[in-house]
């Protein structure tokens, strides 16, 4: 593979994982957001690439560089997950509230929750991202003859 074509998939990865953050910023904003991502962190569209066996980041970057992008994936969605939670999974309806079709809301506390987790996926992103770029140095500064 072409290093331009390795360094593509990067920031094309780094594209499609932030369109799961904006879809995280629609829901805070209010928004409902069709096709949430995935809690699996390798169903994902950046884990598709990530854990793709002919994804070749790991050989070019070395052990450290590529346990530093997939820590902060697993950081990510270890918050998402509680974000997902808190808008995805609500609880039951007793009787009543289906007879009179009551819908709830989030109760505050679990709203609080799901800011303080909101947070954190900001900063795993940007975490995220600085590792990915320093990935892209890296295969920068690669011999020629690593690339076919």
């Amino acid at each position: 593979m072409k290093r331009e074509d390795i360094l593509q998939e990067i920031e094309n990865a780094l594209n499609a994982h932030n369109d799961q953050v904006n879809k995280i910023e629609e829901l805070f904003n209010g928004y409902s957001v069709e096709n949430p991502t995935p809690k699996d962190k390798k169903k994902c569209d950046f884990g598709l690439w990530l854990y793709n066996p002919n994804n070749k980041l790991k050989e070019l970057v070395g052990e450290e560089m590529y346990e530093n992008v997939e820590r902060c994936h697993n950081e990510w969605h270890t918050d998402y997950h509680e974000i997902y939670e808190a808008f995805y999974s609500k609880p039951e309806q007793n009787f009543l509230e289906k007879v009179f079709r009551i819908q709830k809301g989030m109760d505050p506390v679990t709203f609080q929750m799901s800011n303080f987790y909101h947070r954190e996926v900001i900063v795993a992103s940007c975490k995220l991202g600085c590792h990915l770029e320093e990935c892209k140095k890296q295969i920068l500064a690669l011999d020629d003859s690593k690339f076919k």
